[in-house]
């Protein structure tokens, strides 16, 4: 009986995941059955020679992979014998050259690039059916959880309805240690740098730009089409305080920061942004740097999937799933139509709310601002106020609203912060049931 031939694999890139899928493919010996790494392309062969040099992890392995690393873009791509580019670098300009040009040489893609592939999805698909090749990035969404091979056997049966996700573990582990500990927000960014949860510049991880991406690319796949990311409403979680974990928790909620694509009557809403959601929920209790995603289809309901979210080894174990899966033509293709979506803006949703409010200390505040989300058609569901703290003698106002348009509340919340008692601006949090 003839054996499969190995599938030979070209990496790109030799960082934290780079350096831990090599040692794996080196010396997993139940994968060496399957693949086989010929070739790593780093910028610098000096540095990496050294860091090869020093890995105790791969022993006496060390001679093998320093005798794989180069640093000739050229001779990578025309000369190394490979059937499988994996891109580990980052990033979009240079990511793309490379990943464009392994699939017009025909050859298969593995990315763990979550920025490149949200950017270039429609292209890269397209690129890669037409040379006859697999394109595959499940580590760029939920590094350990099969999130993208769940979703794309859910749609041989299912119609996608709404997509809903903790998909960032940086956000998630400072919101769980903000909740736990009821502390601020900065405190805990702090101690997450230290920890290696967070990056010295954390901006895509807290204003929401990393999830923004991770749910473009299961909303494109979910619903066919390829979501514009301009069309995606994004708000992050520096606006959160201890304050609002407490007064969350006295309404029996915690906060965090949802991903969430939905469609309805054929328009496609997609949005990350903070919620409050009820201690009963599935969602309250994720925490730490897990990730959980919530798919709904017409005919399985809700399906939940939930694991660790970041770290080397659950990306490397789903970019090991993906070149298991060109191995045995187990993975289906990404089928999109550019222009087939239409998409709802954001203010045409409708959602509770909570609002924090600063506000002055005095007689007829809370009807001036009753007043105003009635003008709005806006109703309130419940009311707390606590005792003057501030030196200025103000006090914290907290509302929750009943359901109404994200239009008519923001004309609410704009007015309300023209008043002269409101001290600061009204800090808003959306309620998610």
């Amino acid at each position: 009986m003839r054996t499969k031939p190995k599938l030979k694999i070209g990496l790109i890139g030799l960082g934290n995941v780079g350096l831990r899928l090599a040692e794996e493919l080196i010396k997993n010996k139940d994968l060496d059955n399957f693949i086989s790494l010929e070739s790593v392309l780093v910028r610098n062969l000096e540095k990496y020679n050294n860091v090869v040099s020093s890995d105790k992890k791969l022993g006496t392995d060390r001679k093998f992979l320093l005798s794989k690393l180069t640093d000739d873009t050229e001779y990578f791509f025309e000369h190394s014998d490979t059937d499988v580019v994996v891109e580990l670098v980052g990033g979009i300009d240079e990511a793309s050259q490379y990943v464009e040009r392994a699939l017009l040489g025909k050859k298969h893609v593995v990315t763990a690039n979550k920025e490149l592939i949200s950017h270039k999805l429609y292209e890269l698909t397209e690129l890669a059916k037409s040379h006859k090749v697999k394109l595959r990035f499940e580590a760029a969404v939920g590094a350990g959880i099969p999130i993208i091979e769940v979703l794309s056997d859910m749609l041989k049966q299912n119609e996608i309805k709404r997509i809903t996700g903790i998909i960032n573990g940086t956000s998630n582990y400072i919101l769980s240690a903000m909740f736990e500990r009821s502390s601020d927000f900065l405190e805990v960014l702090k101690e997450a740098q230290n920890l290696g949860y967070a990056e010295s510049d954390p901006t895509n991880d807290v204003d929401g730009f990393d999830a923004k991406f991770k749910i473009n690319i299961l909303g494109s796949i979910a619903f066919g089409c390829w979501i514009p990311l301009e069309s995606i409403y994004v708000k992050g979680i520096r606006d959160i305080s201890g304050r609002d974990i407490m007064y969350a928790r006295e309404f029996k909620y915690n906060i965090k920061l949802l991903a969430i694509t939905e469609k309805k009557e054929n328009l496609i809403s997609t949005r990350v942004n903070p919620a409050l959601v009820p201690l009963s929920h599935p969602l309250a209790n994720v925490n730490g740097n897990y990730n959980a995603v919530e798919i709904m289809g017409d005919l399985v309901g809700k399906l939940w999937i939930q694991g660790e979210g970041a770290g080397k080894n659950s990306t490397t174990s789903a970019v090991l799933g993906d070149l298991l899966g060109i191995y045995n033509s187990s993975s289906a293709d990404i089928v999109l139509d550019k222009d087939n979506g239409q998409y709802m803006d954001d203010n045409e949703t409708f959602s509770r709310n909570y609002v924090r409010l600063s506000v002055e200390d005095r007689y007829g505040v809370l009807s001036q601002i009753s007043g105003i989300f009635s003008e709005n058609k806006i109703s309130i569901s419940s009311v707390i106020q606590k005792d003057a703290t501030e030196m200025d003698g103000s006090v914290d106002l907290v509302v929750m609203t009943h359901e109404a348009s994200q239009k008519n509340f923001l004309m609410a919340i704009k007015k309300i912060n023209s008043l002269s008692v409101v001290k600061s601006n009204p800090v808003t949090i959306r309620i998610h049931e």
